[in-house]
């Protein structure tokens, strides 16, 4: 009875670990693909409410600290504007960043696959030597 168990243990371990290898890149395209994306949208997304882009734009017109002279309203819209563009612009490498990890995280099983070929074509030649 134990010996039987134990067999069916091994069998069941030997059994999952085949498929959990040979779901590993279904997952890694699939799901784990969209987790990724959702990740970086998501991070974006937090980033532009806490810069508060929107609440820059929605008061560009309105003059900062009371001043509500002419002088006041000119540098209260420019430095508005020097900040929506600041703002715009890290923004837009966040999103580059973003885009590039998402690609390596694509791009990263067929690196190692390739580097295990290379190192197996390698090995191969060196015990033909």
């Amino acid at each position: 009875m134990i010996r039987s168990n134990l067999i069916l243990a091994i069998k069941s371990l030997a059994v999952d670990s085949v498929v959990a290898v040979l779901y590993f890149p279904i997952w890694w395209y699939t799901l784990g693909a969209y987790r990724v994306a959702a990740y970086g949208f998501r991070t974006l997304g937090n980033a532009g409410h806490g810069f508060g882009v929107r609440v820059w734009f929605k008061n560009l017109f309105r003059p900062m600290f009371g001043q509500y002279d002419i002088a006041g309203r000119i540098i209260s819209f420019f430095m508005r504007l020097m900040m929506i563009m600041y703002y715009s612009v890290v923004l837009l490498l966040l999103a580059a960043l973003m885009t590039v990890l998402f690609l390596l995280w694509l791009a990263l099983p067929a690196f190692i696959v390739s580097e295990f070929v290379n190192q197996f074509v390698g090995i191969l030649k060196a015990a033909k030597t």
